[in-house]
């Protein structure tokens, strides 16, 4: 069977205007390209269009772009806040030619499962969580009732889910075709200053968490925590310098770091081979120490992020799972003397947030040996635990095209309005940037990470902008 796979970008993104943060990072849709190589390994012809690629190719082009490979069958990966702009790309692709399947997959699908179908009548199926064998067994023309995780209109509206899909065993999974990927790795970009050599690429070694945030979206993995072991992942890394050149990896696992012993594998080995390659990864608050930190230096981690969230205790206490502000000032000091690069990630907006709150997390924030930093909008996902009370807790502006994490479609009841919160988001983004701890970095960073450099000359008219905008409030 012919099978497209479409990547939206969502509507935030338009023709007329760059999203400034669609030039500091593209992130390859690694979800789509691990359903592409099983699908590849079925016999299967697949082709996966990435529109987050190119914001100037209107949502008609893609879908006569699609509709113009002549699949039997399309396969759209949504979170909530492209659902609207995959909608609307399906529908086009459905009006040049009504036979086409259409399958929603994702995150945003996995909350919303058998409703998207009574809604959204040019969607034909839903697979809820790990879309690999699903989507596999659908293509292969499986029973629709056998197959797990999907539902499907068995009359006018009634819908048929079955079990959730069985977590695959992640060492028996392909590769992800990153191949077909239109000009993979050098088309999709790390966040600037992330990294020390290009072409990057990213990895995810293992899925699922182990701790329960509130604000979370578990619809995909649920409760699980899974991984792929020390040897398949660095055989991945391997091959993705030897076929394309990458030179430094960026590991978007949640938990990369929970399990410890893999973790301690996985090092080892890195060391050893001296493969050329650097990486990034997440780790967890409480579950490092030095030699711990030792290890990831030595086997040539780059840099680390954090979740900090907050510098309000009161609100840690409430929204993440066993997280203090003396162990983030203490791992964040100790990942810092390590000799790597930490860069913590925070939110503002929460319920019962106040601007009391969020100024003691903006100074929390520069108080800490950070060199940089991801501030987001706090956003209640539908699937996130918070959605079910959320209306008690302040104003919800309820459209899905808004939940990118950039904007502030919830105001909590102790702010006074959705402007307050984006002067809020400059100030902390002013006063983080212009401290003097991270003044004293910027001409070294230049030269640690030269193809960042390079980026913001090229573009540099877009960043001035955007910082401009950020300084004049």
């Amino acid at each position: 069977m012919r099978i497209a796979l479409f990547y939206p970008r969502g509507s935030t993104y338009t023709s007329s205007a760059r999203n400034v943060n669609h030039i500091a990072c593209i992130m390859p849709p690694i979800g789509l390209a691990s359903i592409a190589a099983v699908l590849r390994q079925g016999g299967h012809e697949v082709r996966i269009f990435d529109a987050a690629l190119d914001c100037t190719v209107s949502n008609e082009q893609w879908a006569a772009h699609v509709a113009g490979f002549k699949p039997a069958m399309v396969g759209f990966s949504t979170i909530t806040s492209n659902f609207y702009d995959a909608y609307d790309v399906c529908e086009k692709i459905k009006r040049l030619k009504a036979s086409i399947e259409t399958v929603f997959g994702g995150v945003h699908a996995s909350w919303g499962k058998g409703a998207l179908l009574k809604k959204f009548g040019a969607i034909d199926y839903t697979i809820a969580g790990e879309g690999e064998y699903s989507f596999c067994n659908l293509a292969a023309g499986a029973p629709l009732s056998s197959i797990e995780g999907l539902y499907f209109r068995n009359g006018p509206l009634t819908e048929n889910g079955p079990t959730p899909a069985t977590f695959c065993d992640m060492d028996s999974l392909p590769f992800p075709a990153y191949d077909l990927l239109s000009g993979f790795p050098r088309r999709y970009l790390l966040p600037l200053f992330s990294y020390p050599r290009h072409p990057g690429a990213g990895i995810i070694s293992s899925r699922g968490c182990v701790h329960q945030c509130s604000y979370c979206d578990r619809s995909v993995f649920g409760k699980s925590f899974r991984w792929n072991s020390a040897e398949y992942t660095v055989e991945q890394i391997a091959w993705l310098k030897k076929d394309f050149g990458v030179r430094h990896v960026n590991f978007y696992d949640d938990q990369f770091t929970t399990n410890r012993a893999r973790v301690a594998r996985l090092c080892d080995i890195l060391e050893k081979k001296r493969m050329g390659v650097s990486y990034n990864c997440i780790v967890r608050i409480g579950h490092i120490d030095a030699e711990l930190c030792r290890m990831l230096k030595t086997s040539g981690c780059w840099m680390v992020n954090v979740g900090v969230e907050s510098g309000d205790q009161s609100l840690l206490d409430k929204f993440k799972d066993g997280l203090t502000l003396e162990a983030i000032r203490k791992d964040v000091k100790m990942l810092y003397e390590a000799g790597m690069h930490v860069k913590g990630l925070f939110m503002i907006g929460f319920p019962g947030e106040t601007e009391a709150s969020i100024i003691k997390t903006r100074d929390f924030a520069k108080s800490l040996p950070l060199k940089d930093a991801n501030i987001t909008a706090f956003t209640p996902f539908p699937g996130a635990p918070i959605g079910a009370s959320i209306y008690a807790e302040g104003t919800l502006d309820n459209d899905w095209s808004k939940m990118d994490c950039e904007h502030f479609v919830f105001v909590p009841r102790g702010i006074p309005s959705r402007e307050f919160l984006e002067e809020q988001y400059k100030l902390f983004i002013k006063g983080f940037y212009q401290r003097p701890f991270l003044r004293s970095m910027y001409l070294k960073m230049l030269l640690q990470s030269p193809h960042s450099y390079w980026r913001l000359i090229k573009h540099i008219r877009t960043f001035f902008g955007y910082f401009f905008k950020i300084n004049k409030s």
